[in-house]
């Protein structure tokens, strides 16, 4: 009886979420041209970059009331009620596995969406995110799941310095690819942290190599894909969206 009250109350709050997440990306998508001008080319409605989040966004939005009105019918909403402050104590002074994982999915998130994607290269950014969020779900181990996330805030948190201290500019100045190059490197010195975390572990290797290959190999197909065939624009094209417009025209 107790399991089925924790997965109503499970139920209440990932509906919250799911109706917060899809209100966001809904409004998020409605700042972005549903028809633009690129190059003389007048582009039609059904190739804007607005079409899939609003589409997502509004499947989103309506699974989670779903989730929400059967939760308040099966009494999970009250009960989440009942137990809202003793749980919320607990986790604050004793977080689980549970409240560490959300906690690293919410950093992983924000920071891609206001961080990176808007101020550094889309592929790397893309790249270093799913590495990220792959592994804390794919090692399924405890401990590696909070040294990878507190290594991977405080990378976040060296960055957000640099942007909101102004030597981000400085850097650019420099050299305009500065600040992608030095994304690269902390992805490489995450992989490298990763893997001696997990050296000794040998299930756990063939698993670092396989998040390897989906966290680079599917922004490497998407970026081309997207940019050179679609001709959608990436969010920042920077350093090596830059290489791949070399290659891609030097084929041609």
């Amino acid at each position: 009886m107790d399991s089925k009250k924790e997965l109503r109350r499970a139920d209440f709050v990932t509906s919250i979420l799911l109706i917060m997440f899809g209100l966001w990306v809904l409004y998020e998508a409605m700042h972005m041209p549903m028809k633009d001008t690129f190059g003389g080319v007048q582009n039609v409605w059904y190739v804007s970059p607005a079409l899939f989040p609003l589409i997502i966004s509004f499947f989103i939005i309506v699974l989670g009331f779903t989730l929400f009105l059967n939760s308040i019918r099966t009494g999970g909403a009250k009960y989440f009620i009942d137990t809202a402050v003793k749980t919320s104590l607990r986790r604050i002074f004793a977080p689980t596995e549970t409240g560490i994982r959300f906690l690293a999915i919410l950093i992983a998130m924000f920071t891609l969406i206001y961080l990176y994607i808007p101020r550094m290269d889309f592929f790397i950014s893309a790249s270093l995110f799913l590495f990220f969020l792959i592994s804390i779900f794919y090692f399924d181990q405890p401990d590696l799941l909070k040294k990878l996330t507190i290594f991977f805030m405080a990378g976040n948190l060296l960055f957000t310095l640099i942007w909101l201290l102004g030597w981000a500019g400085r850097f650019m100045d420099i050299y305009k690819y500065l600040m992608d190059i030095f994304l690269f490197v902390f992805f490489m010195i995450y992989l490298i942290y990763t893997w001696q975390l997990i050296r000794n572990v040998q299930n756990l290797k063939s698993k670092y190599f396989i998040s390897l290959l989906v966290a680079v190999g599917v922004p490497l197909f998407l970026c081309p894909v997207f940019r050179f065939f679609l001709l959608v624009p990436l969010p920042y094209e920077g350093f090596f969206i830059e290489i791949m417009h070399l290659l891609y025209y030097a084929v041609q």
